[in-house]
């Protein structure tokens, strides 16, 4: 009986100690979608630096407001604090979104 006890213990510190495993949220797609981003921003930039004549003051508070949330996802992604699995996602969306748009305007500048 006490063996059987120990055992029936053993078994259900094990599962325990399973389920406390490593739950923090996977920060990589959200550090790829925001690598991705700086880079399309970055050649965004040196593109439309060479004319900004073609673009509206609101144009270029859009971008700049884009160049505050890169700069806002990088330090949080960068920082030790803990982000939670709907902020990462929050991000990857944001991420994406503003790549799509960067992207299209890449590919009707290529």
């Amino acid at each position: 009986m006490k063996k059987l006890l120990t055992i029936l213990l053993a078994a259900a510190l094990c599962l325990s100690l399973a389920a406390c495993g490593d739950s923090a949220p996977d920060k990589q797609p959200a550090i790829d979608a925001y690598n991705e981003l700086v880079e399309n921003y970055n050649k965004f930039v040196d593109i439309t630096n060479e004319d900004l004549s073609d673009w509206s003051e609101e144009d270029i508070d859009y971008m700049n407001s884009i160049a505050d949330v890169i700069s806002q996802y990088g330090k949080q992604l960068e920082s030790d604090t803990e982000l939670t699995q709907e902020q990462l996602d929050e991000m990857v969306e944001a991420c994406n979104e503003f790549n799509g748009i960067i992207e299209e305007y890449l590919e009707s500048e290529g």
